[in-house]
């Protein structure tokens, strides 16, 4: 092998070599990347569970308040029934009153 045949050899091995470097950090670099990628997926989710999960606790609390707020509501629609009816009888009776007087 001549001179210049060695040294074209190890230029081009040295190229193979730049080359397989830079595929080799573009390789790892993508692969990061991806990891990365991945993890902060990973994240999200297990964020996005979280929000999730206060949601239910919210809307299960919220309605516990929305079927006490119905209770509350069926008992003062009772309470207003009873004294209608309470006014109903005290005017009656002050009707009978009123014709027993002659008013």
């Amino acid at each position: 092998m001549t001179n210049h045949a060695a040294h074209i050899s190890l230029d081009v091995a040295g190229r193979l070599a730049t080359v397989g470097g830079a595929l080799h950090l573009g390789i790892e670099r993508a692969a990061a990347n991806a990891r990365i990628r991945r993890e902060q997926a990973v994240d999200s989710v297990s964020e996005l569970a979280l929000r999730l999960q206060e949601a239910r606790e919210d809307q299960a609390a919220a309605l516990d308040r929305a079927a006490a707020a119905e209770a509350a509501l069926l008992a003062a629609r009772r309470e207003i029934a009873q004294l209608r009816e309470a006014v109903r009888r005290e005017q009656a009776f002050s009707a009978e009153l009123r014709s027993i007087v002659g008013v």
